[in-house]
C-alpha cells in the first residue's frame, strides 16, 4: 500500500469512529450514504471533495488531486464514480 493509500485508509477510520463509534461494514455504510447527497448509490467527485475535506486529506490545494488519483484507482467500470462496492473494497 502506497504512503497516500494508507494515509487515506486511516483518515477515513478515523472519520468512521468520530462519526458512529467503530469501523464496521454497516458504520461504512452509513458514511457512503451520508455522502451519497444525491442518492443515486454513487459518490461523485463533489460528494468525495466533502469527504475527504471533513476526513481532514489534503488541504484546499491538494484535494482535487486526491480526488482524481482516488476515482482513478477505485473506478473500476469507467464510470467516474465510486459505488458501495468500490467504497467498500478500499476502506475495509
Amino acid at each position: 500500500m502506497s504512503k497516500e493509500q494508507e494515509e487515506l485508509v486511516t483518515k477515513m477510520k478515523a472519520l468512521l469512529v468520530r462519526r458512529y463509534g467503530d469501523t464496521s461494514i454497516e458504520s461504512m455504510r452509513k458514511l457512503f450514504d451520508a455522502y451519497d447527497t444525491n442518492k443515486d448509490q454513487k459518490i461523485s467527485a463533489a460528494e468525495l471533495e466533502g469527504l475527504l475535506e471533513d476526513a481532514g486529506v489534503g488541504n484546499a490545494f491538494t484535494r482535487g488531486a486526491w480526488i482524481k488519483g482516488i476515482i482513478q484507482n477505485l473506478d473500476q467500470n469507467g464510470d467516474k464514480l465510486i459505488d458501495w462496492g468500490e467504497f467498500s473494497q478500499a476502506i475495509g
